[in-house]
């Protein structure tokens, strides 16, 4: 035993600090991804601005106006439209902070408010990184346009002025299809995570279960017969019309804060027997057959498990296979911890493993404790939440399961939910985590989609003339449609390419946060690829189709 000194400058939640701490941490990430794509499609953009400007630049020039008005006015035009959409993404999130927080404190108790009011300090940090990288990608076309000849731009044609930028346009896409499939793998693997979390097999029926956190009145346990009391309780919800099947327990469904003790066997040497960690439950008779838990060997607690009577257990079938390897577990001793009145209890049944604690373990190491022997442990009262099984809709019980408890006039049904509503809760971490990973993904799809469009598109523009060369000389229009999507599949597959093993390194950062997934799973894999190859077709489509209806005449008329 020992004592926990901590500063609270910083909060006494550290329960909460660890939990989002990873989450929070993979989100910054990912924030820090969208940054990097968002600016190089910005360089893109001021890229292929300054190539196109090149003429009235140089024009400028000739006329009289000066290099560094010409520098600045790039750079302006750069800064401004960086600070444009950090101002439009503030108002986003200033909408978004809300909706988020709705969404992870959905079905609470007790209703979360958080101070989401602007901190200064966030506010001038995302402006002044919306000003730096406005400035950092405004320099190069900036620079560009201030040190360029006019005498020898204006005697250059439009194709030979854009193919520096051309070349470092083709490096930035490559680049950004590689981020995105970084972001897309991750999305996928936290995705097919929380779906396969929602859809696991729990060991037991969830349907048509009602669960009711039970909170003692004022005074309401004093002098109090504890035993008496829940078998009254049991039998009067028992007699409600629509009740198959009640029980109560000193647990929630899920809870993974919960008695955990060392057990062994009790005819085996305490200093050398083997022990194993396992979670403790103290349970009324009847807790397998409401949960619908199959009873595998042996029998469940009856009335007579008392404290009156030798102190019995029903173990899970995983720690019954770890501490009895040879399957002869029934009637054995065992030891829980270090109390003395659980240094020689009776395995009388064995129950099938259920995910009643942690939704993520399958196999819970688990000893069932009959309540009635254990009531007044440490000199506390066992509190604990009852299950209700209904025949029909469990919500529609939840009214007279309340009333009937207020009666007695000892307790009130604090919370009551059914137990799918409960579960599905416990998910709010997984289910934020995979949306918002999934929206962000969605996001940098977009950014590389617009950043290819506008690659083909200018390239497109530039090579007009060679085209209508091509067309005038015989080339079918399929010739010229293919000769676009061929450049646009070469650069996203250079960008698969090197986005795979850069997405595998990073995603085993997360591998600690997914559900029966490897971080390479090569579904997960194939299908963000095969989604990034078609969103590249469909950015490079348009402007191959443009240029495959471009008019010979025309375009050998253009310059």
């Amino acid at each position: 035993m020992g004592l926990d000194v901590s500063p609270a400058a910083k909060g006494i939640a550290s329960g909460v600090s660890s939990q989002f701490e990873r989450p929070l941490y993979i989100l910054a990430a990912i924030v820090g991804l969208i940054l990097v794509l968002a600016c190089v499609n910005l360089a893109n953009l001021m890229l292929a601005r300054a190539a196109a400007r090149s003429h009235e630049m140089s024009v400028r020039v000739a006329i009289g106006a000066s290099r560094g008005a010409l520098f600045g006015q790039v750079l302006a035009e750069s800064v401004v439209l960086s600070l444009t959409g950090a101002l439009l993404g503030l108002a986003f999130a200033f909408w978004g902070s809300h909706a988020l927080v709705l969404l992870m404190t959905e079905g609470t108790l007790v209703p979360v408010s958080l101070d989401l009011s602007p901190d200064l300090r966030v506010l001038a940090l995302t402006l002044s990184v919306a000003a730096l990288t406005g400035i950092l990608f405004g320099l190069a076309p900036a620079w560009r346009c201030s040190c360029q000849d006019p005498a020898s731009v204006l005697q250059q044609n439009a194709q030979r002025l854009g193919g520096g930028s051309a070349k470092l346009g083709k490096s930035l896409i490559v680049a950004q299809v590689a981020l995105s499939l970084v972001l897309l793998l991750g999305a996928g693997l936290f995705l097919r995570s929380f779906e396969r979390l929602r859809s696991v097999n729990l060991g037991f029926d969830e349907s048509r279960l009602l669960q009711i956190t039970l909170n003692p009145r004022p005074g309401g346990y004093d002098n109090l017969d504890m035993a008496s009391y829940h078998k009254q309780l049991l039998q009067r919800i028992a007699g409600i019309p629509g009740v198959s099947s009640v029980s109560y327990a000193n647990f929630s469904i899920p809870s993974p804060q919960v008695w955990h003790e060392t057990v062994s066997r009790s005819s085996a040497d305490v200093s050398m027997g083997v022990h194993f960690l396992a979670n403790g439950a103290m349970v009324s008779p009847h807790l397998l057959e409401t949960l619908a838990i199959p009873l595998l060997d042996g029998r469940e607690f009856d009335e007579t498990a008392d404290q009156k009577h030798p102190r019995v257990a029903v173990v899970s079938k995983s720690l019954a296979q770890r501490l009895f390897p040879d399957g002869q577990a029934i009637g054995k001793g065992i030891r829980f911890g270090f109390l003395p009145d659980f240094q020689n209890i009776e395995i009388v049944g064995i129950a099938a493993d259920a995910r009643i604690l942690d939704l993520r373990d399958a196999a819970p190491p688990l000893v069932y404790f009959s309540y009635l022997q254990g009531l007044q442990q440490w000199g506390e009262v066992q509190r604990g939440d009852l299950f209700v099984r209904a025949g029909g809709p469990a919500e529609a019980l939840a009214k007279a399961v309340g009333h009937e408890i207020e009666s007695l006039g000892h307790e009130y049904a604090l919370e009551t939910k059914t137990v799918q509503q409960t579960t599905s809760q416990a998910l709010t971490e997984e289910r934020v985590t995979a949306l918002l990973s999934a929206f962000f993904a969605a996001l940098a799809l977009l950014l590389a989609c617009i950043g290819l469009y506008g690659l083909m598109s200018d390239a497109v523009t530039r090579r007009t003339r060679e085209i209508g060369i091509r067309v005038a000389v015989g080339a079918r229009r399929q010739n010229v449609l293919w000769l676009v999507l061929r450049e646009t599949l070469a650069l996203a597959l250079g960008g698969i390419a090197i986005g795979i093993p850069s997405a595998l390194a990073a995603t085993r950062l997360i591998a600690s946060m997914l559900f029966g997934l490897s971080p390479s799973d090569l579904s997960t894999i194939t299908s963000v690829s095969l989604l990034l190859l078609l969103v590249a077709l469909l950015a490079g489509y348009l402007p191959a189709r443009r240029a495959s209806a471009i008019d010979p005449i025309v375009a050998l008329r253009r310059e």
